[in-house]
């Protein structure tokens, strides 16, 4: 099919069909922005994983001084437990991460 007859073919002007004059380099997002979105889920990951290895000891927490709002004498040191382990110091620095880039996102739009 000619260049002419491309261009009358139902979905005509959706793009263009002159194929010389694209570049094809500037459609690939390169590695950069590949090692990008991987570090992003990468974060992410680690986020959830915190999180669900997090939440059961919270609620289990909660649940306790639903019960008994004085708490035993392990509750603080439970809870501390809970939220200063490397894991969340982990997930912490990744949400930072991913709050830095979801922001300079917008700012760059």
């Amino acid at each position: 099919m000619s260049k002419d007859e491309l261009d009358q073919a139902p979905g005509a002007g959706l793009g263009s069909t002159d194929l010389g004059s694209t570049d094809l380099q500037a459609a690939d997002p390169g590695p950069s922005a590949f090692d990008h979105t991987w570090s992003l889920l990468r974060d992410t990951a680690e986020v959830h994983a915190a999180r669900g290895e997090v939440a059961p000891v919270v609620r289990d927490l909660i649940a306790s001084l639903a019960e008994d709002p004085l708490g035993e004498n392990d509750t603080t040191i439970r809870l501390t437990e809970a939220l200063d382990s490397p894991r969340v110091r982990s997930a912490r620095e990744a949400r930072a991460r991913i709050r830095a880039d979801l922001q300079n996102e917008v700012h760059t739009r």
